[in-house]
């Protein structure tokens, strides 16, 4: 049993992994001091208010959906309201733009067949594919797992009896799902995602905070007694009894030092932090080698909603470089509307290193393909694009080939008095209430072992 001075944690990244782990952790008695490198918390999640009439759109996690109970605790906790959105991962208006085509996903005119029964062939053959893995906790256990994470989501797509255009929409849904090509990423991973959420062909609903995502990190900020901002970690050294954690905040190297520590921030930056003395060789291959992905954002204000007019519900899925593009402010009733291009993969790559301006008019260019004119509602640009963020360099974890059964055990495994949490760290991965969940494992884990 820890003594009441060993009580104590320290929390590197205040994103929501961060934040839930330290939050847990003070109720229950504890000193914990959060690090953050940026001026802000929240990490990952981050609403941006630049648009007029107080609108809001999220540059980085946006959807809460039914099932995450922790985020809806969290928005209940704090009276934030809650505004529905749909499923993000599909809806009756859908459109496509393929191949120089536009329009309804279900209109035979325009693509020759119902592209929309076409593709709910592909989700049925998903939902076969997860069967394969009986338990999505531990898909590292399932009996044909090594089979499955030697092979790509490329290989089984292309290999599979489906209409060609449903194939090319299914190759976006990858890029913005997952934020990777096809063929860097774990069909293992795939079918474990596939036994989660796509069992069958129900989508559920999902909400965004009224007011920004980001709501919910600052008001577990404000509860917090010791959150340093602008406090870069640059190295960690792991003791039999202790954690020393040193970090840069302005001109001045400090030292915190604490029973325990949970890092909470992507693998992407754990790589340039000093371990002496060094990681497990298991956790040292698992921060250099894990993959991530690439995602951009250009959220796009209109002076008024265009879409409505015409039976368009904001979702479009095209081959063209911006690959998706969503409605942002669905969730609210408002004249002005956002949308949001919603770029992974590969061609995130290719816009993040673009200027933001050469970005913002990739997106606005492609739109305007579709609906002529609608660049002359414009009122208002944003763009973001994490792999230019200089704490984060990425989008979220995506697990290339061979991956799951290399890392599955030790993303989930603390390295003596360090923990790991974050969006990688949990089954529910990618997700705001992923993250939350990690933090709060390992908060308890310490409050079991610790006091």
């Amino acid at each position: 049993m820890a003594s009441v001075k060993d009580r104590t944690v320290t929390v590197i990244g205040a994103g929501m992994a961060g934040l839930a782990a330290a939050y847990e952790l003070q109720r229950a008695g504890w000193k914990v001091t959060v690090l953050e490198a940026r001026g802000r918390v929240g990490g990952r999640v981050h609403s941006l208010r630049s648009f007029s009439n107080g609108l809001v759109a999220e540059a980085g996690g946006e959807f809460i959906e039914d099932t995450h109970t922790r985020m809806l605790a969290f928005a209940k906790e704090f009276n934030l309201q809650l505004g529905r959105v749909g499923s993000w991962q599909a809806q009756d208006g859908d459109w496509g733009f393929f191949e120089g085509r536009t329009g309804g996903m279900s209109d035979e005119s325009v693509w020759g067949t119902n592209l929309q029964a076409e593709i709910e062939q592909v989700w049925r053959a998903v939902a076969e594919l997860g069967k394969k893995v009986e338990d999505p906790n531990q898909p590292q256990a399932s009996k044909e797992a090594e089979r499955l994470d030697q092979q790509s989501t490329a290989d089984w797509l292309y290999a599979l009896d489906a209409h060609p255009l449903a194939k090319n929409y299914f190759i976006q849904h990858i890029r913005s799902e997952y934020t990777t090509e096809p063929e860097r990423f774990s069909l293992l991973d795939l079918a474990r995602n596939a036994a989660m959420y796509y069992s069958t062909l129900e989508r559920l609903p999902n909400s965004r905070i009224v007011g920004g995502n980001d709501l919910i990190a600052q008001s577990i900020a404000s509860a917090l007694t010791d959150v340093r901002l602008s406090a870069v970690v640059t190295s960690v050294r792991v003791m039999p009894d202790d954690v020393a954690v040193t970090y840069k905040q302005n001109d001045s190297h400090l030292t915190v030092r604490s029973a325990f520590a949970i890092l909470a921030i992507p693998l992407t930056m754990a790589r340039l932090i000093g371990f002496d003395p060094p990681l497990p060789p298991a956790h040292r291959r698992m921060v250099n080698e894990v993959s991530y992905g690439a995602v951009t954002k250009v959220m796009i204000e209109y002076r008024k909603r265009f879409w409505d007019e015409v039976g368009w519900n904001g979702r479009l899925a095209t081959d063209a470089p911006i690959v998706y593009t969503w409605h942002a402010t669905s969730h609210i009733e408002h004249e002005r509307g956002i949308l949001t291009a919603y770029t992974g993969g590969d061609h995130a790559v290719e816009l993040s290193a673009l200027s933001d301006d050469e970005r913002i008019q990739a997106a606005v260019a492609t739109i305007e393909k579709v609906f002529p004119r609608s660049s002359d509602l414009i009122e208002h640009t944003e763009t973001v694009a994490w792999l230019n963020e200089p704490y984060t360099r990425a989008s979220y974890m995506a697990l290339a080939p061979g991956q799951v059964t290399a890392h599955w055990m030790t993303l989930f495994e603390p390295a003596g008095r360090l923990f790991f949490a974050g969006e990688h760290a949990t089954a529910i991965q990618g997700y705001m209430e992923g993250a939350v969940e990690s933090g709060q494992r390992a908060a308890a884990t310490i409050l079991a072992n610790g006091g």
